[in-house]
């Protein structure tokens, strides 16, 4: 019988290549085979009598498989409310709406509202306790739990936050609690450091790189630079509380119009920062009215540092010579060695791997008591709001979201990247619902994303092959 396989044909400068959308793998061809899909994917036909034989055998061993989902439904959607009630790992309070810096990348700084504007309002301690009770009846199957405390800037709150650790440890007995705190760092001192160390909460500081580009965005209340007070504290705990600053975690958020090299000049100049875990991110234009601008010193060293990582992975390039922003790029490209592993068809109702089940990872609690899918999505778009404390979770919102997909069901059913889609619904939200054309929007850079995932994968193997490297693990 003439069918269409779900597949997507690409080469490299050594070979050609078909990654199976119902395997999840991708396999070598020949330029043949390549050229034939070739024709086939242009004129839109069907795989006839007369194909090479290659393909004739890998569709005998059940490749080039026409399977194609009929239904989006996520496979954890019958079972939300089971996990919910048992199996919640972490929520996120929000202490506080006030914050002492107005960074300008911020969405509550210079977004008109449209997320929300920084406020004095505070968590009330009560609904701080209810907040931390819910996650205690709803994690009854996690022997581990994770409280996150954020704003704004949390220590605005510190004597609520060392109420809220009192409480949570009697509450939660018998479960090991891990605390994370997000601060700018700035109102730090040797009281709130020792309670910290005391009591083992993780911190998560921000610091953009050096003081000429940290001070652009990362300001404070009267429009002054904050990078010689956040540096101040940081190098404070480096000397005198060795055993905190080891658990700090570092989060720079890079503006790409910069050269990523003037970025990497933090850790040049303050090489103490090099000892502990840095996460790089780009700010976020999610629904900002402006979006990133990409200078060529920032795409083009990256491209550099990325190849330096590769040969690193490949045994021929110290790890330890890696710009410290590249140990997260590392380790997460071993991580995905695996992940194009083979499998079954693809079953006729399943959805596209973007969402997580929310609620369940990284539940925020607002001051007010509401329930928000996490901390990176709009507070105060109502199909964000998944249930507050008075009236518990809204289901059928949270099953919504996990099955974002379905406003975009058609697309999503014949679209090749299926497996590798990483769209959740805070890529569809306008004005308070589920977008399909916000959400389509995101599409060709998904696929564009997961076809460079594949191209980095072939690339790995393809040298490890021409470096007489028996494996890349």
């Amino acid at each position: 019988m003439d069918y269409k396989p779900f597949v997507k044909i690409f080469k490299s400068i050594h070979g050609f290549y078909m990654y199976d959308a119902n395997k999840n793998e991708i396999l070598p061809i020949s330029d043949e085979s390549y050229h034939y899909l070739e024709l086939l994917e242009k004129e839109s036909g069907q795989l006839g009598e007369m194909i090479p034989k290659e393909l004739e055998d890998l569709k005998k061993q059940g490749y080039l498989a026409p399977a194609r989902v009929k239904r989006i439904k996520h496979p954890m959607t019958d079972y939300v409310e089971v996990i919910l009630a048992r199996r919640m790992k972490k929520i996120t309070l929000q202490l506080t709406q006030n914050c002492n810096f107005r960074c300008k990348y911020c969405h509550y700084t210079e977004n008109s509202g449209g997320q929300r504007l920084h406020s004095q309002k505070r968590m009330d301690i009560e609904t701080a306790k209810a907040a931390i009770l819910f996650l205690r009846d709803h994690s009854i199957d996690m022997d581990e739990v994770y409280i996150g405390l954020y704003g704004g800037e949390p220590l605005l709150e510190f004597p609520m936050i060392k109420e809220i650790v009192a409480f949570a440890k009697t509450a939660l007995e018998g479960k090991k609690i891990q605390f994370m705190l997000t601060t700018n760092a700035a109102l730090m001192n040797e009281e709130i450091i020792q309670f910290i160390e005391q009591e083992q909460i993780n911190l998560l500081v921000s610091l953009d790189g050096p003081k000429e580009i940290n001070d652009l965005n990362r300001v404070k209340a009267d429009g002054s630079g904050t990078f010689d007070t956040i540096i101040e504290k940081v190098k404070y705990m480096h000397e005198h509380h060795p055993k905190l600053f080891k658990k700090i975690m570092l989060n720079v958020v890079m503006n790409p119009s910069h050269d990523y090299d003037k970025i990497l000049n933090l850790f040049r100049d303050y090489p103490f920062l090099s000892k502990i875990e840095v996460t790089p991110t780009i700010v976020d234009d999610t629904g900002a009215k402006e979006k990133n601008v990409y200078a060529e010193q920032f795409v083009s060293k990256i491209r550099y540092y990325n190849f330096l990582t590769y040969l690193s992975i490949l045994n021929r390039f110290p790890k330890e010579d890696l710009p410290v922003m590249l140990r997260q790029r590392w380790s997460r490209i071993k991580e995905d060695i695996d992940e194009f592993h083979g499998g079954t068809l693809l079953p006729e109702e399943f959805a596209p791997g973007g969402p997580c089940i929310p609620g369940e990872n990284r539940l925020l609690v607002t001051v007010e008591g509401n329930f928000i899918a996490c901390e990176r999505v709009n507070e105060i778009s109502d199909c964000m709001i998944i249930g507050s404390l008075e009236d518990g979770l809204y289901f059928d919102k949270i099953k919504d979201l996990l099955n974002v997909a379905k406003i975009t069901e058609e697309q999503c059913k014949g679209c090749w990247a299926f497996s590798g889609c990483t769209i959740c619904g805070k890529k569809a939200d306008e004005n308070g619902k589920l977008s399909a054309e916000i959400k389509l929007q995101y599409c060709s850079n998904t696929r564009e994303d997961f076809m460079d995932k594949l191209k980095e994968r072939v690339m790995l193997i393809e040298a490890a092959s021409i470096y007489d490297q028996a494996s890349i693990i």
